[in-house]
């Protein structure tokens, strides 16, 4: 989810010690079938972004903890620590495309993350790997955004990433084996580790009043390296993937 995503990590963990606060929601997404798809599905969504003082945090499907907090003589805001995060799956039927390569089931990724913030800039990299029964293997994000005020009731925020995978995650997603090439009629194709994708996304949030906030999100994801090259990318979907969002939160 695009609001679960980079979008989660600019927002700000109050100063409450020993208390929950962040904010919870509703919203309507519109996304590519699976990763590679041509086509895109309507989705009403839930939005969760809770903390509990300023350790935890659990955002759209990723829970963690800031354990590391350090600020340099830059004037440089430090913060790192441990994350577990659902991985979301796949359906055979999610799409034609799919037909006869099976089901991929959702997973549990535990990894952690470092965040480099100073003033509305920020830097973030994390890495997971799979820790349930799948094949997810492992993922490495690295991101970069900025936030700016537009006006009073109006923030804005851009971000940039890219996304190296592990064969293993490369090859449950985006891979043919013989079985699923027999069932298909698709091509055996193998997936080799490397970056599987770059994007930019675009988020604005306007405050309505002082508890609720209404949110939009546009995110451009380009797959690339072995992931562009999946017969269910380059023959059957696209490498140009696009996702918007928007819904309404209330903050407390």
């Amino acid at each position: 989810l695009i609001v679960a995503g980079p979008a989660s990590a600019f927002e700000d963990m109050l100063s409450q010690p020993g208390s929950v606060h962040g904010s919870i929601g509703l919203a309507v997404g519109v996304k590519p079938e699976y990763a590679g798809a041509k086509d895109s599905e309507t989705r009403l969504m839930p939005h969760v972004s809770l903390y509990y003082g300023q350790t935890l945090f659990l955002t759209g499907m990723t829970a963690g903890a800031n354990l590391f907090r350090q600020r340099t003589t830059q004037g440089i805001a430090v913060t790192a620590g441990p994350l577990l995060a659902l991985r979301g799956g796949r359906q055979e039927d999610d799409n034609a495309a799919l037909n006869g390569l099976g089901d991929i089931d959702r997973g549990l990724d535990a990894g952690a993350f470092v965040r480099l913030r100073k003033g509305q800039w920020q830097l973030r990299a994390d890495v997971r790997a799979d820790v349930s029964a799948g094949d997810g293997g492992t993922t490495v994000n690295v991101s970069a955004g900025h936030g700016w005020h537009v006006d009073e009731k109006l923030h804005a925020r851009a971000i940039l990433d890219a996304t190296w995978a592990s064969s293993d995650h490369m090859n449950t997603f985006f891979g043919i084996d013989a079985v699923q090439a027999a069932n298909s009629g698709l091509s055996k194709y193998q997936a080799d580790a490397g970056f599987k994708g770059a994007g930019v996304s675009l988020m604005a949030d306007r405050a309505i009043n002082s508890e609720w906030t209404g949110f939009a999100a546009l995110r451009y994801t380009r797959l690339i390296g072995d992931a562009a090259d999946s017969p269910i990318v380059a023959d059957l979907g696209s490498r140009n993937q696009v996702a918007v969002t928007a819904g309404i939160k209330y903050r407390f």
